[in-house]
């Protein structure tokens, strides 16, 4: 009986740890993505001389 609590315990701990961790990488996975954005956007603009947004293209470039 005691190993019965104790696995439901143990598995109840777990859950709540992983559904702590998955919402904090969620978190900084979305924050690392924004802060990433707009570097990636000059750089395809640099490399193919449109915008990767609207499709604009400069010809001086």
């Amino acid at each position: 009986m005691a190993a019965g609590w104790f696995i439901i315990i143990a598995l109840l701990i777990f859950l709540v740890g992983y559904s702590i961790g998955r919402r904090t990488g969620i978190k900084e996975g979305y924050n690392e993505g924004m802060a990433y954005a707009p570097i990636e956007i000059k750089r395809e603009y640099f490399e193919h001389g449109r915008c990767p947004i609207c499709g604009f293209r400069d010809e001086a470039v």
